[in-house]
């Protein structure tokens, strides 16, 4: 098996460093800001064309037969659905649902409320030898949606100069279950799901037993984990987006 890349084992390092902190929101300068992903759906409406009408004449019978009723049955406008919202929030080697690394921070925490709701917590900028561990840059910020920590930093391998957002943490769970629930990979793969699963998905990926934190996964440079085991009945218990702050 390949040995893992240094900044791959950063992400991995760096993801087991706690994450929870508080403080107060900051906006940082920022002169060129990576947008978030926009799609556009272009929306083509077909014409409608009447359909003819056609008279029928017909001698009438000897007994005229009761009117027929015609009744319309209204589809149902009850829908049900099991897709927690945070399922839009996709975990990406390159992001977080549609907010890329090197987004501006007040965009992408703005983004990341209008799904979840208000954060759990927010740092505010401080000082990179953080509780999140020795971040890159000149300081960090860590905003957390209970066992989702967002990091942002001024300068990191992706932007250097102003401030954005450079990874992201996505559980253990802190409770019984990882929250917000139903976040997972493009290919379907989230917190929970088997080691076997992952192998089957991703036939690419490196799997370790012996850590200081324990099992962990590395699908690429970008997009690493931990895992209870690295048997095919073991699972996920956390993913790290991006390369993030080390010991």
């Amino acid at each position: 098996m390949a040995p893992m890349t240094s900044r791959a084992v950063a992400a991995v390092l760096g993801f087991a460093i706690a994450l929870a902190a508080c403080g107060g929101d900051d906006a940082g300068p920022g002169t060129t800001v990576r947008p978030l992903l926009t799609t556009t759906t272009a929306s083509t409406v077909a014409p409608t064309t009447a359909a003819p009408v056609t008279t029928v004449t017909t001698l009438a019978p000897a007994t005229t037969a009761a009117p027929t009723t015609s009744t319309t049955v209204p589809a149902s406008t009850t829908t049900s659905s099991t897709v927690p919202a945070a399922a839009s929030l996709v975990l990406r080697p390159d992001g977080l649902g549609d907010a890329l690394f090197g987004a501006d921070p007040d965009q992408v925490v703005a983004y990341v409320k209008a799904v979840l709701g208000a954060p759990t917590a927010d740092s505010g900028w401080a000082d990179p030898f953080s509780s999140f561990g020795v971040c890159p840059g000149t300081e960090v910020r860590g905003v957390t949606w209970g066992d989702l920590t967002l990091l942002f930093t001024d300068s990191s391998i992706v932007v250097e100069g102003r401030r954005h957002f450079f990874s992201y943490g996505y559980g253990p769970a802190f409770g019984a279950t990882v929250q917000p629930a139903g976040m997972r990979t493009t290919e379907g793969i989230g917190a929970g799901s088997t080691v076997g699963e992952l192998r089957f998905t991703y036939p690419e990926v490196q799997l370790f037993d012996a850590d200081l934190y324990g099992p962990y996964f590395v699908i690429s440079d970008e997009l690493t984990g931990f895992l209870t085991g690295i048997s095919d009945t073991d699972a996920i218990l956390s993913f790290t987006g991006g390369i993030g702050c080390g010991e």
